[in-house]
């Protein structure tokens, strides 16, 4: 206990002193410029960033250092990756980043981090000023993009790419048994209408429909949430979370020799990409990138089915940049912002394979353009449904969604070893209990 606050203690100490240091800056720059801010040449200045995240060094240099160094050439970037080899567990915690003094200028992760990371020690910096001052216009995004970066009308950080989600099929395995292909705009009860002619055992065991389980919970099209945010309670254990674990985990695997094959060996990516087992599999864009290794030879993609015919998809599943509290040049950091989410940079970003959350349908057009060979598959399925509202996010779900959901419960229910009611309850509650044991960890500093 005394561990964890002397922690936080001397963060939020740090913090202090550094934002008062970056404050008293800004005022002698303000001071310099004779108080004309619109006639700084922002992007010409000179300045030092430090970009602090959740992205390995590799592909720091290969997505952006090349091109933040062409469009800044006055601009100083140091990258510090939150995956640390040279520490005993390969991570590098805001925390210990901030005790050492480092000032941090902008903090990248994916939809939640700033909840669950950058919050708790106060590096989160609202923008909507700077934002407004540097022309960053909100409306540009897709709304749902914001929807976990926003609190109480402020804006935390902003999306540079989204993972998006497609269903892949097998081409060659649907051609095989006589099938119809899927299509777009297919319900759930379509899907698995197919995924049930599809499935046979000729000496050897085929599936209809899977996905990555965690994943298809992350970005589930209800927004259904794993926590309660006011009161860390889980929130699992509910008809809506009930219908949806019914409709994807159990209906489609009532076959006996599905059932068999999970107690064997339980489905993955390889049945689908190397093993040619699954028919339909349900997954991320990233895949596109590197399709030729990634994926089986004869495939092609379809927008992933929705409920009701609804038209609703995926919740997003992005990478955000954020504007750090102890930045002591927040103007040249949010031109970087600016930079990363306008339209320049998510068109090559775009044309690289990345999913804009901008509503530019110029950008979207874009999209895999420098990728060859991908113009002759169906990329229209990656914008075929709208996004799901983003749900509830706190610092304990993927807590309940490792354990408590994914390894406790989905696996006895696709083996037929447990009902949906039942794994439901007993998700709850070695959630408690995982939650429980998580706020002990916290406290006492682990």
């Amino acid at each position: 206990m005394i561990k964890r606050w002397f922690m936080i203690f001397t963060c939020f100490l740090v913090i202090v002193l550094i934002t008062a240091c970056a404050t008293n800056e800004e005022e002698n720059a303000g001071a310099n410029q004779n108080n004309n801010e619109e006639e700084q040449d922002w992007d010409n200045m000179e300045a030092e960033i430090t970009v602090y995240g959740h992205l390995f060094m590799g592909d720091w240099e290969d997505r952006f250092e090349e091109h933040l160094n062409e469009k800044f050439p006055n601009y100083t970037f140091n990258f510090i990756s939150a995956y640390d080899d040279s520490t005993e567990d390969g991570r590098l915690t805001v925390e210990e980043l901030i005790a050492t003094g480092t000032k941090i200028d902008i903090y990248t992760g994916a939809a939640g981090v700033m909840q669950q990371r950058f919050q708790s020690v106060g590096l989160e910096e609202p923008m909507n000023e700077l934002m407004e001052k540097h022309g960053i216009d909100p409306e540009a995004f897709e709304a749902p993009y914001l929807d976990s970066s926003t609190i109480d009308g402020k804006i935390y950080m902003l999306p540079i790419s989204n993972s998006g989600f497609v269903m892949y099929y097998n081409k060659a395995l649907f051609d095989r048994f006589g099938l119809d292909h899927p299509t777009d705009g297919m319900t759930w009860d379509e899907a698995i209408e197919l995924a049930d002619e599809f499935t046979r055992n000729d000496g050897k065991q085929y599936a209809g429909l899977w996905y990555s389980p965690k994943h298809i919970l992350r970005v589930n099209q209800k927004s259904l949430g794993f926590v309660d945010p006011d009161t860390n309670e889980p929130t699992v254990n509910t008809p809506e979370w009930n219908d949806f674990l019914s409709k994807l985990f159990r209906e489609p695997m009532q076959s006996p020799g599905i059932q068999d094959r999970a107690k064997e060996k339980y489905f993955g990516h390889d049945d689908y990409r190397n093993d040619d087992v699954v028919g339909m599999y349900v997954y991320s864009t990233g895949w596109l990138r590197n399709y030729n290794a990634e994926l089986p030879s004869d495939w092609e993609i379809v927008s992933v089915p929705t409920f009701d015919g609804d038209g609703i998809g995926v919740q997003p599943y992005a990478d955000y940049w954020g504007l750090a509290s102890t930045s002591g040049n927040k103007d040249a950091a949010m031109r970087v912002i600016k930079y990363v989410t306008g339209e320049e940079f998510q068109t090559h970003f775009s044309q690289q394979g990345y999913m804009t959350p901008l509503k530019s349908q110029s950008v979207r057009d874009e999209h895999y353009a420098d990728i060859e060979g991908l113009d002759q598959y169906n990329l229209d399925a990656i914008f075929y449904n709208d996004l799901a509202p983003q749900r509830p996010i706190t610092a304990f779900d993927e807590v309940v969604l490792e354990g408590p959901l994914h390894k406790d419960v989905i696996p006895e229910i696709v083996r037929g070893n447990m009902d949906v009611n039942s794994g439901l309850q007993l998700a709850h509650d070695n959630a408690v209990k995982e939650i429980e044991q998580e706020l002990l960890r916290q406290q006492v500093g682990e």
